[in-house]
């Protein structure tokens, strides 16, 4: 008899434990999905043979672009071939087919190898009311180093479905730069 009591209450306590873990699943598995967030990955600077081309950084430090093509790559980038690496200059032409770049530029002061990685960190990119956005976290390095370099942000984002309206880019929570399509 105690047996059968023992074995009643135990399968009575998992039971239960099993229905409340049951009902708290339900409660997470409920929790929708950010329509407006847009997949991306980030290109590392090393990437291709290029660099960003000159431009007036005291007038505009932050230099934003949106790349859709070879042409605006070519606008923006300039191939920088060595005989040490056999690395590609630009993406190829049918890269932009199915996808764009952004690309968030500034002219710093040069990294150590351990801050290289740490000056750009691209947070998240949202498309709502028609205003795609790329959130992105800078950190000014403290090298030391006495020359500067330009360094880049390089975000791929798909082609479909995000090809009209402005893009705004949001540096440590601020906008510093808006392009119109």
């Amino acid at each position: 008899m105690k047996k059968i009591i023992a074995t009643t209450m135990t399968c009575s306590m998992l039971a239960g434990v099993g229905a409340a873990l049951s009902g708290c699943s339900l409660f997470f598995w409920n929790k929708k999905e950010d329509s407006s967030l847009v997949p991306f990955s980030t290109i590392p600077s090393s990437a291709y043979q290029s660099f960003v081309k000159t431009w007036d950084d005291k007038d505009q430090p932050v230099l934003c672009a949106l790349i859709r093509s070879q042409s605006d790559w070519n606008y923006w980038f300039r191939p920088a071939a060595t005989m040490r690496t056999r690395q590609a200059l630009t993406p190829s032409a049918d890269y932009f087919e199915t996808r764009q770049l952004l690309l968030a530029t500034r002219v710093i002061q040069a990294p150590d190898s351990v801050e290289r990685s740490q000056i750009f960190t691209a947070d998240k990119v949202t498309m709502k009311g028609g205003v795609l956005k790329l959130e992105y976290r800078f950190v000014k390095p403290r090298s030391g180093a006495t020359y500067e370099v330009k360094d880049f942000l390089l975000v791929e984002i798909p082609k479909e479905r995000y090809t009209t309206g402005p893009v705004q880019f949001i540096e440590n929570g601020q906008k510093v730069c808006q392009i119109s399509r």
